[in-house]
C-alpha cells in the first residue's frame, strides 16, 4: 500500500512539473523579451524532482513535456529545448541530491550545458533554419552590423569623431563569420559555464526558500585555476598552433578557442586573486572592492588581471589548488 501511495504521489509532482515546465518554455517561445530572464529558471522545476523523488520519475516528466510542446508548438525545437533544459535540471538535481562540491558541480552543469547548446545549435541550423552553422552566423553578424550602423548614426548625432566612428568599424570587420566560426567552440564553453553558474545561484535561492540543504557559492576570492586544467588547455593551445602552422585547419580552431578559453579562465583568476587581497587581506569594503573590479576588469587593464592569474595558477598564493596539497 505504501508503494502505491509513493507511485501516486510521485505521478502526481511528475504531472505538476510537467505542467510547470510546458507553461514556462511556451511563455518564452512567444514572450522572447522575457528569455534572458526565464533560460535560468526553466531547469529548475526538473531539479527540484529529482531531488525530491528519482531519476526515472524525472526521465518521465522531462518526456512527457517534450511531447505536450511538440504538440502545442514544434517537434523539433520541443526535442531540442527539452533536451537542454532535461539534461541540465536533471544534472543538477544529481549533484544537489548527492551533494557533491560546488566546484564540481558548475563543472558537471556546464558539461550538460554545453552538450544541450551543441544539440540545440545542431537541431536549429540543420532542420530549422536550414541554412547551416555557417548561414547562422552570417545572419548574427548581419543582425549585429546593422545594429550597430544605427548606433554609428547615433553617435554621430552626439557628437562622435570620424576618427572614433573608424575605430569602431575596424572593431566589427574582424568579426567575419569565418572568424566567429573558429570561436564557436571557446564562446560554448564560457557561456556554458556562465549559464551553470547563474543557474546555480538562482536554484540556490528557491531551494532555501523550500529549505533544502545546498552547498554554498563560493565566495569569488576563493575562485582558482586548477594548475592541471591549465596545462590541459595550454597543451591543447600549443598542439593547435602546431597544426596551424601545418596549414590543417583543425589546428585554427584549435589555437583560437583554446586560447580564448585560457584567456577567460586566467583573468577570472586574476580578478579572484585581487579581490582576496582587497576584501580579505586589506578588509575593504565589498562594494567599493566591487567597483574597482568591476571599472579596472572592463578598461585595458584586464590583461593585468590575466597576467596576476597566470602568476598565480603557477605559485598559487592562497594555497587553495588541492592538488598541490596531495604532493606536499
Amino acid at each position: 500500500m505504501q508503494g502505491k501511495t509513493y507511485n501516486v504521489k510521485a505521478l502526481a509532482e511528475a504531472g505538476i512539473i510537467t505542467a510547470f515546465t510546458v507553461i514556462i518554455v511556451l511563455i518564452n517561445i512567444y514572450i522572447p523579451i522575457l528569455s534572458i530572464v526565464i533560460n535560468f529558471i526553466i531547469p529548475i522545476p526538473i531539479t527540484i524532482l529529482y531531488i525530491r523523488q528519482n531519476y526515472k520519475v524525472t526521465l518521465i516528466s522531462v518526456a512527457a513535456s517534450g511531447i505536450f510542446i511538440a504538440m502545442l508548438y514544434n517537434p523539433i525545437s520541443a526535442l531540442a529545448s527539452i533536451l537542454l533544459i532535461g539534461l541540465t535540471g536533471m544534472t543538477l538535481g544529481y549533484c544537489i541530491k548527492n551533494k557533491k562540491e560546488f566546484g564540481n558541480t558548475i563543472i558537471f552543469v556546464a558539461i550538460s550545458f554545453a552538450l544541450g547548446i551543441i544539440f540545440y545549435l545542431f537541431i536549429y541550423t540543420m532542420l530549422i533554419n536550414k541554412g547551416g552553422i555557417y548561414g547562422f552566423v552570417n545572419e548574427m553578424l548581419a543582425g549585429l552590423k546593422q545594429s550597430m550602423e544605427l548606433s554609428k548614426d547615433m553617435y554621430k548625432r552626439t557628437g562622435m569623431s570620424s576618427s572614433e566612428a573608424a575605430v569602431i568599424e575596424e572593431i566589427f570587420r574582424v568579426f567575419t563569420p569565418e572568424y566567429i566560426m573558429k570561436l564557436i567552440p571557446a564562446m560554448v564553453v564560457i557561456l556554458a559555464f556562465i549559464l551553470s553558474y547563474l543557474n546555480y545561484m538562482v536554484t540556490l535561492v528557491i531551494l532555501k526558500k523550500l529549505r533544502y540543504e545546498v552547498k554554498e557559492i563560493k565566495p569569488i576570492g576563493q575562485w582558482y585555476m586548477n594548475t592541471r586544467i591549465g596545462t590541459l588547455v595550454g597543451l591543447i593551445l600549443v598542439i593547435g598552433m602546431l597544426l596551424d602552422r601545418k596549414n590543417i585547419v583543425i589546428g585554427e580552431y584549435l589555437a583560437n578557442s583554446s586560447g580564448t578559453i585560457l584567456q577567460f579562465v586566467l583573468l577570472l583568476d586574476g580578478i579572484a586573486l585581487i579581490t582576496y587581497y582587497l576584501i580579505d587581506k586589506y578588509k575593504m569594503s565589498k562594494k567599493i572592492a566591487a567597483l574597482i573590479i568591476i571599472f579596472t576588469a572592463m578598461s585595458r587593464l584586464s590583461l593585468f588581471y590575466t597576467i596576476i592569474g597566470f602568476i598565480d595558477m603557477i605559485f598559487d598564493f592562497r594555497k587553495l589548488d588541492p592538488y598541490r596539497k596531495l604532493k606536499k
